[in-house]
């Protein structure tokens, strides 16, 4: 069986149980860090945010399992799709979108994965040094651009998960078939 037989698959299947989780995550990473940077929002404010971006408001042991299966779930579903994106030709339509999206999104979704990841776990778990969990911080959240530019970064890569989220869902719809009703 080819590896592409195995991708598609897994791919399809796990962005389905990933939808909520990842638009959780999404949503609440974009309102904590316009709201902070643009809005002036205060800690308490952000840090209550930053609870429900970690699953922290369902407890510790939920955060981690949360943290866990949507970080992992984020990392599979990229490797999976760059497996599919080398193995496939161009296409229009949804499937085309998804694509020319998913081709800008790798690095940063890889990024996003893999830090927020070794943030969560390294400072729960590893016991990592300050200094090793800011630099896995500031990756994450795009402060490596600067203080102006970090907004824009964290708008392009949940803006841009929420095009895959669309472009993934509208292509499971079946092919040839109206979704007008018959009059």
């Amino acid at each position: 069986m080819s590896a592409k037989r195995i991708a598609r698959p897994l791919h399809r299947r796990l962005a389905l149980w990933l939808v909520v989780p990842l638009l959780i995550s999404l949503s609440t990473g974009i309102f904590y860090r316009v709201g902070r940077s643009w809005f002036g929002m205060e800690k308490p404010t952000g840090q209550r945010i930053l609870d429900f971006h970690t699953g922290m408001v369902l407890g510790e042991t939920v955060s981690l399992l949360y943290t866990a299966f949507t970080g992992l779930g984020l990392l599979l579903l990229a490797i999976s799709g760059a497996r599919l994106l080398f193995a496939s030709r161009a296409s229009r339509g949804a499937r085309g979108r998804h694509r020319l999206v998913a081709w800008v999104l790798l690095p940063p979704l890889i990024a996003t994965s893999v830090t927020g990841l070794g943030y969560h776990f390294g400072g729960h778990w590893f016991g990592w040094e300050e200094g090793t969990l800011k630099l896995l911080m500031n990756i994450h959240q795009g402060s490596w651009l600067g203080p102006t530019l970090r907004p824009f970064y964290i708008l392009l890569v949940g803006g841009g998960l929420l095009m895959l989220i669309i472009t993934g869902m509208a292509m499971l719809r079946p092919k040839g078939k109206s979704t007008r009703p018959k009059a």
